[in-house]
């Protein structure tokens, strides 16, 4: 498969989960909102990944794949794409950071914390702003990267 039809694969399931999480959120389902939310930011990550000419594998941190790529010296960009480049980075990662939690919640010693104790409207609407940036940023240097 061709890279630029694999990164737009990846682009398109992170847009059609932005979607849900938009959806989810509407219906006042937060936890699935922040889930459909770190699901869009993980697909449109290795999108850029993939458009980068790299294989993102399979994890659910995609930006550790990428901030190796970096420090590595495999990606290269222009000043101002690489601190596009950290920002996206920096969303992302703040999705990834919440796991499992939006399905499973938080166990402690005595109890389960449940999603639904976990994410209310304030938190799933940053998160959800969160994942905006993600997909906004990935589709800016795709453009620039001509993919």
């Amino acid at each position: 498969m061709p890279v630029r039809r694999k990164a737009l694969d990846w682009l398109e399931m992170a847009e059609e989960d932005f979607k849900d999480c938009e959806r989810d959120f509407r219906d006042d389902r937060y936890p699935s909102a922040v889930f459909h939310a770190e699901q869009s930011a993980q697909k449109a990550v290795k999108a850029l990944i993939v458009a980068l000419g790299f294989e993102p594998g399979k994890t659910h941190k995609p930006t550790i794949v990428l901030k190796a790529l970096i420090a590595g010296g495999l990606v290269a960009l222009e000043k101002p794409l690489m601190e596009l480049l950290d920002r996206v980075i920096l969303y992302a990662t703040t999705l990834e950071d919440q796991g499992t939690m939006p399905r499973y919640g938080w166990e402690t010693v005595d109890r389960i914390v449940k999603p639904s104790e976990l994410y209310d409207q304030e938190k799933a609407a940053l998160l959800i702003e969160n994942a905006k940036a993600v997909l906004d940023g990935v589709r800016e240097l795709m453009g620039e990267l001509d993919c």
